[in-house]
């Protein structure tokens, strides 16, 4: 086992040939709606005109692809029983054929949500829509990379969804302009264990969104996928999202945006958030994880010792916040374990993406 402590430094990075490079996460600042809300996917009430969008969609990897051919944007509300989401989606050519319950409805032009509730990567919801308002949601335990497999069988009991299109679905002989989504999530149902995940003010979740967009042909009046010109396969999609991943990779939740609850009614001004400690302490942890599965790819173990993930002391920037960083590895297993400094918490960290914070009774 080796310990790095961290005293009088003033920087923490990780060497760029390991591990992707990730944007900073986004921030939404969930206001509560002032009245019932209608799910009909027109937005028309007041709420809705007075809740924020989100900046544009980019790509799923970042500034170093193209900007999307086609706007995205998604607005937030919630109150005390459901979080509500609205998206517009510009589109010139709205096609969906995917027509029953739980069908993969990414395998046409569809919006997705992602939520993770308390953060640690475990446990998180996924939902599928697309413009005929057919839904797929599915519930992970943990993220596909290490073994996960989605419940499709899950359902968000009581969801409420609805589309509008301004143009025509299906019809390839015009020019179309945008559809919109709304839904409205119930807490209880996204809620394990008999936990209720019901935000209070300044909660703070991890979330993202996710628009799949093909290129297309148009065969006898019909919209298909647009095939590679080998005629092996199609080409593939495209992915924008709120909060770029740096990688093509939804289900790394370690990297969605945050969804900053506030019991301030839509409408009131908007305020400044930094996001807490923990967060940059357990994005420390994420990066030395990314650091060892890449190492692990090259060398068919994981490091025993921070100095082969080609962590430079001389640049460490968090002593603020990091009394000691330790990693303990074999072959085929690892744990991170990171003590903080500002609120006295044991972070640990495994291969397989488990997450645990526990209080320190001192340091």
């Amino acid at each position: 086992m080796k310990k790095l402590f961290l005293t009088g430094i003033i920087g923490l990075k990780l060497c760029s040939s390991f591990a992707q490079v990730v944007p900073e996460p986004l921030q939404y600042h969930c206001f509560r709606s002032t009245e019932p809300l209608k799910i009909d996917g027109k937005l028309s009430e007041p709420a809705w005109q007075k809740a924020k969008w989100t900046s544009f969609f980019v790509d799923i990897e970042g500034d170093k692809k193209p900007k999307p051919l086609q706007a995205t944007r998604a607005k937030l509300l919630w109150d005390d029983t459901h979080l509500y989401i609205a998206a517009e989606l510009e589109e010139k050519n709205i096609w969906a054929y995917q027509n029953k319950k739980d069908q993969i409805v990414f395998l046409e032009n569809d919006f997705e949500v992602f939520i993770d509730p308390d953060g640690d990567a475990q446990n998180y919801f996924e939902l599928e829509i697309n413009a005929i308002n057919n839904t797929f949601d599915l519930f992970l335990p943990k993220p596909y990379r290490n073994g996960g497999n989605a419940l499709i069988s899950w359902d968000i009991k009581q969801l409420k969804t609805a589309v509008s299109i301004e143009g025509t679905v299906n019809n390839a002989t015009d020019t179309d302009k945008r559809w919109v989504i709304e839904m409205a999530i119930p807490f209880a149902s996204i809620s394990l264990d008999n936990y209720l995940n019901k935000p209070e003010d300044l909660s703070l979740w991890r979330i993202n969104f996710s628009r799949v967009e093909w290129n297309h042909d148009v065969q006898a009046g019909k919209y298909s996928r647009k095939k590679k010109e080998d005629g092996q396969g199609v080409l593939p999609e495209y992915n924008w999202v709120w909060s770029p991943q740096g990688k093509i990779d939804m289900h790394m939740p370690e990297n969605w945006g945050y969804l900053v609850f506030s019991d301030k009614k839509v409408g009131a001004e908007d305020f400044d958030f930094s996001i807490p400690d923990i967060e940059k302490v357990k994005q420390i942890a994420w990066d030395i994880y990314h650091h060892q599965k890449e190492y692990f790819a090259k060398n068919h173990q994981y490091a025993k010792e921070l100095s082969l993930l080609a962590i430079d002391p001389t640049v460490l920037k968090t002593s603020e916040l990091v009394h000691s960083i330790e990693i303990e590895a074999t072959s085929q297993a690892f744990v991170i374990t990171i003590i903080d400094k500002a609120e006295n918490n044991k972070i640990f960290l495994n291969q397989d993406s488990l997450l645990k914070i526990s209080k320190l009774k001192s340091l």
